[in-house]
């Protein structure tokens, strides 16, 4: 790829150089990280920088033709859109049109040639305080791909802030508008959470105020939050099925999600009044811990107690299973955060970041192409080394205003946000941003898209820091 922008750079010099006379060396190279513009100087010629951003133009005025250049030439470059020349009674004029707003140049000229070279990339950054300990951070930067908008959250867990999550209308199945989500429960500051199917259902791992809402997938990377706490990690689950005496009676597959060929799921309040189910399967309503009823498909879920809910395998050790029974189900996972005092657990991934080092684990993650391959609109979450929280969202799919990120990009962000750890969320038109109710990103969609969670940052009313 490099091998072609320099012999494009060449092509480009040689084009202007032909078209200038034999004592000029007029050239335009185009670098992956800046565009460079050299004139030759005529005896008393001068020259004079101007910038205009809306649109973005660079100006050079000169009190004496500049030779060698046409009317007008088009550029195939992702920042310089066009070059223009015309002469007049003052002197000439060069304008170079650009596609997004670019940094003042720097200028070196001496009694022969004058030299303006154009950044490219650039990092334009903005910090304000929206609270003690939430810092927001807006970017305004460009690589040799194009521009990129960059909104962030900096949250310093030794604050009494709760980070929370929240899921929409309060149920499994459902989609809800962040900022609605962030006014319903006051939240300072909110984003766009994890994945979620059509039905708003959460894919992966989701904890809330300790209670397992759905177990995790393809032992992706997910989040842990406690009071003053962060920790990321891959998580495993095993779920079990308990007799009175400890013993147990089978295993668990899954929880409030279909249940597929020869699995055992547990159906609870979040998943609604009823499983849904077919009457393919072997379902227990278990209420306080005993069996009050078996049945065949689509159970009432007890407000107190579950539904086990079995097919194939699976219904033979629930058919031995009688009304009266006494019973529980364990859930485990690994590693073991309950014992750190985990209560918020939000799978995501692919993992970005380990250990502040670059580690994308897309493909051992099972992520499809989708989610791994190009350029999109992102929402990624991160832990410092001094344990605070970056909560990240690129803007994307706006040719010359974003243009997204990919997972290695978005990954070298972060890392240079501070991130020790971090992971990617859902993103796409999903990506949004709420500060005090106002979405502070661009989304994709024009407008803010329903979404099946978001993570909100809640202000403790005891005080500013933790005792």
């Amino acid at each position: 790829m490099l091998r072609w922008q320099v012999f494009s750079v060449i092509i480009l010099s040689i084009f202007f150089s032909a078209l200038a006379s034999t004592a000029s060396a007029q050239t335009v190279s185009l670098l992956p990280e800046f565009i460079e513009l050299t004139l030759a100087k005529s005896p008393g010629q001068t020259y004079e920088v101007s910038y205009t951003t809306s649109p973005m133009k660079v100006i050079i005025d000169s009190n004496l033709p500049i030779p060698g250049f046409p009317p007008s030439q088009p550029i195939s470059d992702v920042a310089l859109r066009e070059v223009r020349y015309s002469e007049g009674a003052q002197g000439s004029r060069l304008v170079l049109d650009f596609n997004y707003q670019i940094p003042p140049g720097v200028v070196t000229e001496d009694g022969f040639f004058f030299q303006l070279q154009i950044p490219k990339t650039f990092v334009n950054t903005s910090r304000r305080i929206v609270e003690p300990g939430v810092i927001y951070g807006h970017q305004r930067r460009a690589d040799s791909f194009g521009p990129n908008v960059v909104n962030y959250l900096e949250i310093d867990l030794r604050y009494a802030y709760d980070v929370k999550l929240v899921l929409a209308q309060d149920r499994i199945f459902g989609s809800e508008r962040v900022t609605s989500m962030a006014e319903r429960t006051g939240a300072i500051v909110a984003v766009n959470g994890a994945f979620f199917a059509s039905t708003g259902r959460p894919l992966g791992i989701f904890m809330i105020d300790g209670e397992l809402i759905s177990e995790p997938y393809a032992h992706r990377t997910a989040l842990g939050l406690g009071p003053g706490l962060a920790v990321m990690e891959q998580v495993s689950f095993a779920g079990k099925v308990l007799l009175l005496d400890g013993t147990v009676l089978t295993d668990i597959q899954g929880l409030n999600r279909p249940r597929l060929q020869d699995e055992l799921i547990v159906y609870t309040r979040h998943h609604g009044t009823k499983t849904n189910t077919n009457a393919y399967g072997y379902e227990v309503v278990v209420a306080d811990g005993i069996v009050t009823q078996i049945s065949q498909g689509n159970s009432t879920i007890p407000p107190d107690g579950f539904v086990l809910s079995g097919h194939g395998v699976q219904r033979e050790p629930l058919a031995k299973l009688k009304v009266g029974d006494r019973l529980a189900v364990d859930f485990a996972l690994e590693p073991a955060w309950d014992d750190l005092g985990v209560t918020q657990i939000i799978g995501g991934g692919p993992r970005l970041v380990r250990d502040g080092k670059l580690e994308i684990t897309g493909e051992e993650e099972r992520f499809q192409a989708d989610i791994l391959v190009g350029r999109a609109p992102r929402t990624a979450i991160g832990i410092t080394d001094d344990q605070k929280l970056l909560l990240v969202t690129v803007n994307g799919r706006q040719p010359n205003i974003s243009v997204g990120m990919s997972l290695h990009e978005l990954g070298n962000l972060l890392l240079e946000l501070g991130a020790l750890q971090a992971m990617n969320l859902d993103g796409g038109g999903s990506t949004t941003m709420v500060i005090r109710n106002l979405v502070l990103n661009l989304p994709s969609d024009g407008k803010e898209r329903p979404v099946g969670n978001s993570i909100v940052i809640i202000a403790d009313v005891e005080g500013p820091l933790r005792r």
